[in-house]
C-alpha cells in the first residue's frame, strides 16, 4: 500500500514520515511532496496511490485544488486533510468532497495512525467493491457516521461534559467535521440533538420512575436541576412536575 504526504512545511512532512509506524499500518511505500505541483508529478508517476494525506493551505494552490485535480482524472485515493485551522468551511468542503477525515496540526501521531488505519481499511474495501464505492461512497459513509454519533450521544447522556469535542474523541473524528456532517444530514445541530435526547430520556424517567427531579437531571446530564427544569418547560411547554402528574393519570 502507498501513501502520498503533502505539506509545504518540510519538518511536518518529515515528522509524519519518520514517526509513523508504517509497518504496523501495512503501508509499504511513502512518498512526499511540498507543493501541489510536486504532488501532481508524484501522482502522474503513481496513479495507483492508495492514500493521500494533504495539507490545505499552501502557496499558489491549496489542498482542495489538488483534490479537484485528482477527481477530474478519475483518481480515487482515500484522502485525509491536514490543516492548522479548525474552520467550518473546511469541514464542510471535506464533506462535499467525500473525504475520509479532517486532522488538525500539531499532528498527534497516535490519533493520525488511527485515521490512517481507517484509510487502509477503506482503501482495501474500494479495491474489492470499486463500483459500490463510486455509487455509494457519500451516502454510505455519512449514514454510518450519523449512526455512530447518535449512538455515542445516547450512551453518554449522563455526562454533563457531553459535547462535540467529547464525541469526536469517541469516534476519532474532527469536531468540526462531525458537526458539519450531522447538521447537513439531519437538519439539526449536534447541540440540539443532544438536548432533545436528554429531554426524551427525562420524559421516560418522569413517566416510569419515582426518581426525584434532582436525580433525573443528574441521570440525563443537565448541569443543575434548575437548568433541567428551565429547558424542559421551554421545550415541552409544562414543568417536569406537571408532565409527571399528567402521565401518571393516564
Amino acid at each position: 500500500m502507498k501513501i502520498l504526504i503533502i505539506d509545504d512545511d518540510y519538518y511536518i512532512v518529515e515528522d509524519i514520515r519518520l514517526n509513523t509506524d508504517w509497518e504496523k499500518l501495512g503501508i509499504r511505500e511513502q512518498y512526499t511532496a511540498h507543493s501541489i505541483q510536486e504532488a501532481r508529478n508524484v501522482m502522474e508517476q503513481h496513479p495507483d496511490m492508495d492514500i493521500v494525506l494533504t495539507d490545505i493551505e499552501m502557496p499558489k494552490e491549496n489542498g482542495f485544488d489538488f483534490i479537484h485535480w485528482l477527481y477530474e482524472r478519475n483518481l480515487n485515493p482515500v484522502i485525509l486533510l491536514l490543516t492548522g485551522h479548525e474552520r467550518f468551511d473546511y469541514a464542510h468542503s471535506a464533506i462535499e468532497l467525500h473525504l475520509l477525515d479532517y486532522l488538525t496540526k500539531p499532528v498527534d501521531i497516535s490519533y493520525m495512525e488511527k485515521a490512517l488505519a481507517k484509510a487502509v481499511g477503506e482503501s482495501k474495501r474500494r479495491k474489492v467493491y470499486p463500483e459500490l464505492f463510486k455509487i455509494n461512497r457519500d451516502e454510505e459513509k455519512t449514514e454510518t457516521t450519523i449512526e455512530i454519533i447518535q449512538d455515542c450521544v445516547r450512551k453518554n447522556l449522563s455526562s454533563p461534559e457531553l459535547n462535540r469535542q467529547l464525541i469526536a474523541e469517541f469516534v476519532h473524528m474532527n469536531p468540526d467535521y462531525i458537526s458539519a456532517v450531522f447538521s447537513k444530514k439531519t437538519g439539526e445541530s449536534l447541540t440540539c440533538f443532544i438536548l432533545k435526547e436528554r429531554l426524551k430520556a427525562a420524559k421516560v424517567m418522569l413517566a416510569t420512575t419515582d426518581y426525584s427531579l434532582q436525580e433525573i437531571s443528574y441521570r440525563t446530564g443537565f448541569s443543575t436541576p434548575s437548568y433541567f427544569q428551565r429547558q424542559f418547560k421551554k421545550s415541552v411547554g409544562i414543568t417536569p412536575k406537571k408532565y409527571r402528574m399528567d402521565e401518571k393519570r393516564k
